[in-house]
């Protein structure tokens, strides 16, 4: 029998666990709830828990499929990018795992980005998410920042505490840097220049490393198989995501439908969006594969959000697409991201007597499309290419089910929907590293040919609805812009 791969993906709001046999077809998958604990200014969650976990889903893939099982070649774990947790020399947890939803230290951010934004975009690629943790820590939890030995994220600790690690061996991978706002990518080390203006001690930094890097191994005696498993170092999962739906070749494009609604794009250089932090630019590890990313909106929340608050759904929910009528829903209820812009808050304008409930739940679809589309002019500006040059887009993500969405947005974007079947792409993604490592392109194609990865249906935009919504595309951007002027004038008095 063939190896065996053991793929985990360390989520906001669950874990995904899995055993993968040699072709990539997934034998065992399971999704578990991970808990956060909040109060009243607080999101924190507890690496201990995802490592208990993961240890937890070990033992029953062991129990149900103990043949494939006993032939694991190697364990990988994607997972949260733009956290931060703090450990001692005994990889002990001294500072508890503070991610996205945590804003405690979003002030920073902010300050950060004012003072030096367009250098640390430069030499990093994204937001400082890492930087600002890691200094609003220093600042405000000074007796915990002296006890911390290595910043680190939750893969890294999952993966060093199964090698039993000490805080030497402290390591992160290449693709979650661009959160980090202390990287310089282009050399693929720490910058030592940024790290002093702000005042972070590079020494309390870990050592970069490439996803497929093995950097320990799991005794055969601890689980009962064949040889010893390799451990190893792991990737972010929108990176890990964007390989599962082959967005590995150069000018392929993504949109992840999901919590949060993903642009993606494909490149093969560093190039940072230093002017306009519209994109995240990264790394991924992989030779020859980097990424323009822009977080649009939260879309999938957002949508979620819209039919339990208004009750929206079932018989309610019209097949057809409505005209909207110049109604533009402005979706960054709770702060615009790409831009970063945390004073933003969510909009209607141009509400007419006849808009009813359809018109509202329309205009915020396409509000996602109009905001997708601004992205990929971002990524055209960026990358220099024609306007005709990208002709078709992957999606993936809950948000797929959704056809009449899929039809706006194909339409705004004035591109081909490739909609992809539905199946864990970060899970995929994690096994074309762990087996391919930098040949993973070949890798994909096998997958496709074996069809662990396939499409379920194909979109073409019409003229008719192109040219309707060339009409709208710019007004839009405008109209939010002025919208995020005018958050912005309330938050300062």
């Amino acid at each position: 029998m063939a190896e065996a791969f053991l793929c985990f993906d360390l989520g906001t709001t669950r874990i995904k666990s899995s055993l993968l046999d040699d072709k990539g077809n997934i034998i065992y998958l399971s999704k578990k709830e991970i808990k956060t604990y909040t109060d009243s200014t607080s999101a924190t969650q507890k690496p201990e828990e995802y490592f208990d976990i993961v240890i937890n889903e070990i033992k029953e893939i062991s129990k149900r499929y103990p043949s494939h099982f006993r032939r694991s070649e190697s364990l990988i774990c994607s997972g949260q990018m733009a956290g931060i947790l703090g450990i001692d020399k005994d990889w002990k947890v001294v500072f508890p795992w503070t991610y996205s939803v945590d804003t405690r230290s979003n002030t920073y951010i902010s300050k950060i980005e004012s003072v030096m934004g367009g250098e640390v975009r430069k030499s990093s690629g994204g937001v400082p998410f890492m930087a600002a943790k890691i200094k609003w820590i220093k600042e405000n939890f000074p007796e915990y920042y002296e006890k911390i030995y290595k910043f680190i994220n939750l893969t890294t600790y999952v993966a060093g505490r199964l090698c039993s690690f000490s805080g030497d061996d402290a390591f992160i991978d290449y693709s979650v840097l661009s959160m980090s706002g202390l990287a310089d990518i282009n050399d693929r080390k720490w910058n030592g220049k940024i790290c002093r203006k702000l005042d972070i001690d590079i020494t309390k930094l870990p050592n970069i490393l490439s996803p497929f890097e093995c950097i320990g191994y799991i005794n055969k005696n601890k689980f009962n198989t064949k040889k010893e498993i390799k451990v190893l170092v792991g990737i972010g999962d929108q990176a890990a995501g964007f390989i599962g739906a082959g967005i590995i070749n150069k000018g392929d494009l993504v949109d992840v439908t999901g919590t949060y609604t993903v642009l993606g794009y494909c490149t093969d250089s560093f190039i940072a969006d230093s002017k306009n932090k519209i994109l995240t630019t990264l790394f991924s590890g992989i030779e020859g594969i980097y990424y323009n990313m822009s977080v649009v909106a939260v879309g999938g929340y957002l949508y979620k959000w819209f039919k339990e608050k208004f009750n929206y759904g079932g018989k309610k929910h019209p097949g057809k697409i409505k005209d909207t009528d110049g109604l533009y829903f402005i979706p960054h209820i709770g702060g615009r991201i790409s831009p970063p812009q945390p004073y933003y808050e969510g909009t209607l304008v141009g509400i007419k007597w006849h808009h009813d409930l359809d018109s509202y739940y329309f205009s915020m679809l396409e509000s996602i499309g109009y905001e997708l589309n601004h992205a990929l002019d971002q990524i055209k500006e960026l990358n220099g290419l024609k306007e005709e040059s990208i002709k078709e887009i992957k999606v993936i993500g809950g948000g797929i089910k959704n056809n009449i969405w899929n039809n706006i947005k194909s339409n705004i974007l004035n591109l081909k929907y490739i909609i992809m079947e539905e199946i864990p792409y970060e899970i995929i993604g994690d096994f074309l590293v762990a087996k391919y490592g930098n040949n993973l392109r070949e890798g994909y194609k096998q997958l496709v040919k074996n069809k662990i990865v396939s499409i379920s249906e194909e979109i073409y935009p019409k003229k008719d609805r192109i040219e309707f919504y060339s009409k709208h595309k710019k007004k839009y951007i405008e109209i939010a812009d002025e919208i995020g002027n005018i958050y912005k004038q309330f938050s300062i008095q």
